[in-house]
């Protein structure tokens, strides 16, 4: 689950950034929180596009064998 780490430190990260940007350039209070979870977002579309591959690809993985367990399971019990 290393991928999923590394892409949520690089979503803060980007979010940080935004947020300091965006009082640098003179927003307060709810617009800046606004226009910082807006900016980090579509940045982060294209920016994180590989990270965000990546851990979809560990996370599908995880739940499969989670789904697969449980249809063992369930044939187990028709069988019985």
């Amino acid at each position: 689950m290393q991928s999923v780490f590394i892409y949520t430190l690089a979503r803060l990260g980007l979010l940080g950034l935004s947020l300091g940007l965006g009082y640098v350039a003179g927003l307060r209070g709810a617009m800046l929180v606004i226009a910082a979870f807006l900016g980090s977002g579509a940045v982060a579309l294209v920016v994180l596009d590989k990270q965000r591959g990546s851990m979809g690809l560990k996370v599908a993985g995880f739940f499969g064998k989670i789904n697969k367990r449980i249809d063992e399971s369930t044939r187990k019990e028709d069988l019985d």
